[in-house]
C-alpha cells in the first residue's frame, strides 16, 4: 500500500465533511434534480401521456443533477492539489509520512466518495421530484402502452452505469490539472477552460468521439447516455436507440482514463519541487 494512503484519506474526508460548502452542493444538487424532474414529469400529461409520467421526469431530474455534478467534481479536484501546495497543506502531508502516490490515491479515492454521495443526492431529488408530479406505472400514451415500467427502470440502470464512470474520469483530469499548476484559481480556469471547449467542438471530431471520456459525462451539450434515457421515458422510444458497441467503448475509455489520469497525476507530482 501506497503510504500515507489511509492517514491522508481520513484527514481530507474529515475536513472535507467540515466543509459548509460540501454540504451546500449537496443540497443544490438535489434540489435541482427535484425541480427538473417535477417540471418535465407534469409536462408529459398535456401531451397525452396518461400513465408513467415519473420515469422521465427521474431520467431528466438525474441528468440535471448530474451535470451539476460533473462540475463540482472539476472544481474540488482541480482547486485541491494546487490548494494544498499553495498554502503548504500538501507539504506537511508529504513530512508526516505520506508518499506522493500515497496523497494522489487518497485524492482519487476522495473524488469517487464525493461522486457517490453527489450521485445519491441526485438520486433521491430527482425520486422525490418525480413521484410529486406523476408515477411509476407503464408509459401509456392515449391508452397505448408504449413502455412498460420494467424496460424504464432498465435503461436508466444501463445510462447510470455508463455515465458514472465518466464523471469519475472526470474527476481525475481535474486532478491532473491540479498537479500541473502551483495555484488553486489557475488550475480552476484552465480545467473549465479545456472542458468547455472541448464541450464546444466535440462534435468536429467525427468517429474519435466516442473514444474521449467527456463524451460520455452529462455536459450542458449533453452527448451522454442519457440521450437514451430522456427519449425512451418521454416518448417510448425502442431499444434499438441504446448504442451497445458506443457503450463498450465509453465504459472502456473512461476506466482507462481514470487510471490514466490518475497515474499521469502521481508522475507529475512526483517531479514537482513543493
Amino acid at each position: 500500500m501506497m503510504a500515507g494512503l489511509l492517514v491522508v484519506l481520513r484527514a481530507e474526508l474529515a475536513r472535507l465533511l467540515a466543509t459548509r460548502a460540501f454540504h451546500g452542493a449537496l443540497l443544490v444538487t438535489a434540489a435541482a434534480a427535484a425541480g427538473r424532474a417535477w417540471l418535465a414529469a407534469t409536462a408529459l400529461p398535456d401531451n397525452g401521456v396518461d400513465s408513467g409520467a415519473a420515469w422521465h421526469g427521474l431520467a431528466v431530474g438525474l441528468q440535471s443533477g448530474l451535470v451539476l455534478t460533473g462540475f463540482i467534481l472539476v472544481f474540488a479536484a482541480a482547486r485541491g492539489l494546487a490548494g494544498d501546495a499553495q498554502t503548504w497543506v500538501l507539504r506537511l502531508a508529504l513530512t508526516r509520512s505520506a508518499s506522493r502516490g500515497g496523497v494522489v490515491a487518497a485524492r482519487l479515492a476522495l473524488g469517487l466518495l464525493q461522486l457517490l454521495a453527489l450521485a445519491l443526492s441526485c438520486g433521491l431529488g430527482a425520486l422525490a421530484g418525480a413521484s410529486l408530479a406523476g408515477d411509476f406505472g407503464p408509459l401509456v400514451l392515449e391508452g397505448y402502452e408504449l413502455c412498460d415500467a420494467a424496460l424504464a427502470r432498465e435503461g436508466l440502470e444501463r445510462v447510470l452505469l455508463a455515465v458514472l464512470p465518466a464523471l469519475a474520469a472526470l474527476y481525475a483530469f481535474g486532478l491532473y490539472v491540479s498537479a500541473l499548476c502551483s495555484g488553486a484559481v489557475q488550475a480552476v480556469a484552465l480545467a473549465f477552460g479545456l472542458l468547455l471547449s472541448f464541450d464546444l467542438f466535440k462534435g468536429l471530431l467525427g468517429g474519435a468521439t466516442p473514444w474521449l471520456f467527456p463524451t460520455h459525462a452529462p455536459t450542458l451539450i449533453d452527448t451522454s447516455a442519457f440521450g437514451y434515457a430522456v427519449e425512451l421515458t418521454g416518448l417510448g422510444s425502442s431499444t434499438a436507440m441504446w448504442d451497445e458497441a458506443a457503450w463498450r467503448v465509453g465504459l472502456a475509455s473512461c476506466l482507462a482514463s481514470f487510471l490514466l489520469l490518475g497515474l499521469a497525476s502521481r508522475f507529475i507530482l512526483g517531479r514537482r519541487t513543493l
